[in-house]
């Protein structure tokens, strides 16, 4: 499987960040096809305004054949926050004053799946070696709890992919504001909490 695309932002950021050249010599030996998902662990901090969507923070992973990218094999799994204490303190110098962290992992109920899903491309991989590539990766969208302060939007994205590894920091103070586009303003990439909360009552109220 692919290892080098590992982003946090699912925010169109490429063009205006970059991964630390520590992060990528630390990943050089990462292999996604076989990774144990119950190992894998993904922080994101943002600003105090700010916080991720509620299932926005997701696992991604896919494989496809050349020549047949739009039949491209891909699941999505909503990731579970944790605040185990072990997830949490090798991050701890991270927040800070006016900053949030947010840990994630990977929800139990899915490692089954994602198993299966590696296991079908080092099958498909074994078959087609030249012609089968994989792709692997963790997203993030966010919401506002409050106005946008004044100045940069800075978030900074890790990962863990061993129990008693350090996390890799994969995208460091990116600038939120950044990704705005004339198509997308802030207000529509990062829109207001409530949003959310309002479209689930209907929800819940149907249970």
């Amino acid at each position: 499987m692919t290892r080098a695309f590992l982003a946090l932002l699912a925010l169109s950021l490429a063009a205006c960040a970059h991964m630390p050249v520590s992060t990528m010599w630390a990943l050089r030996n990462f292999d996604a096809a076989t990774v144990d998902p119950a190992t894998l662990r993904a922080a994101i901090t943002l600003p105090e305004a700010l916080e991720p969507q509620p299932g926005g923070v997701t696992l991604t992973v896919g494989w496809w054949r050349d020549g047949e990218e739009s039949a491209k094999h891909e699941a999505k799994f909503v990731l579970k926050e944790s605040s185990v204490p072990q997830d949490v303190a090798p991050l701890a110098d991270e927040k800070r004053a006016g900053i949030r962290l947010f840990v994630y992992r990977v929800d139990p109920a899915d490692y089954a799946e994602i198993r299966a899903r590696q296991k079908q491309f080092l099958e498909e991989k074994a078959r087609n070696p030249a012609k089968t590539h994989g792709s692997f990766g963790v997203g993030a969208e966010a919401c506002r709890r409050d106005e946008f302060p004044q100045g940069p939007l800075l978030t900074t994205s890790y990962l863990r992919t061993e129990p008693s590894g350090a996390y890799l920091t994969l995208l460091k103070n990116v600038d939120l504001r950044a990704a705005v586009t004339s198509e997308k303003p802030l207000d529509a990439l990062v829109p207001p909490c409530e949003k959310f909360a309002t479209r689930a009552e209907p929800a819940l109220g149907a249970r």
